[in-house]
């Protein structure tokens, strides 16, 4: 690998949402050529494998990018300068009506690397309690708890398709004695 990597000449925001901002670096690379480079910039977000008693808590819900409805674990995105945990918690309650008496990170890892500045933050809830769930206005989501084994075999069936709960359901297995 070379000393020096890419260094950005200039940058430009073609695009600004609420979730994401587009931006365009004017990149120059160690051999003096010029390029560009598409950055979709997120705050970041949080994710729970939130377990009880030999089952794991998941989602289904409709999906527009996907045109179809998923199954996923609970998640979120960071407000600006929000902690993590206290995300994690938030989103628990908030999507599931469920709280944790125990929220411990497990992993985290980049989204898409290639073109995403988002992290997602994996994290294992446990000593699960009812709640009552206050989703955002514009989220149907329908709660279930499954056998984590049935969730892990979903996985390689491919019912699970979700990137963050592929992981985290993997993650947890390998970490979590007994499942």
């Amino acid at each position: 690998m070379p000393k020096e990597y890419e260094r950005t000449i200039s940058s430009h925001y073609p695009f600004s949402g609420k979730l994401i901002k587009v931006r365009v670096d004017e990149v120059v690379l160690p051999s003096g050529r010029k390029t560009t480079r598409e950055l979709v910039e997120h705050r970041g977000a949080v994710a729970i494998v939130a377990v009880e008693d030999g089952k794991v808590l998941l989602e289904r819900q409709y999906r527009h990018t996907a045109g179809r409805v998923m199954w996923e674990i609970p998640a979120g995105t960071l407000d600006a300068g929000e902690d993590p945990l206290r995300c994690a918690h938030r989103e628990l309650r908030e999507e599931t009506g469920y709280t944790a008496d125990k929220m411990e990170g497990i992993i985290h890892f980049y989204n898409a690397v290639g073109y995403s500045t988002e992290v997602i933050r994996i994290f294992l809830a446990t000593g699960l309690k009812r709640a009552k769930a206050k989703p955002e206005e514009d989220e149907s989501i329908e709660v279930r708890m499954i056998p984590f084994e049935k969730a892990v075999a979903m996985v390689g069936t491919n019912e699970i398709e979700d990137a963050k709960t592929i992981i985290g359901l993997l993650a947890v297995r390998d970490r979590i004695k007994g499942y």
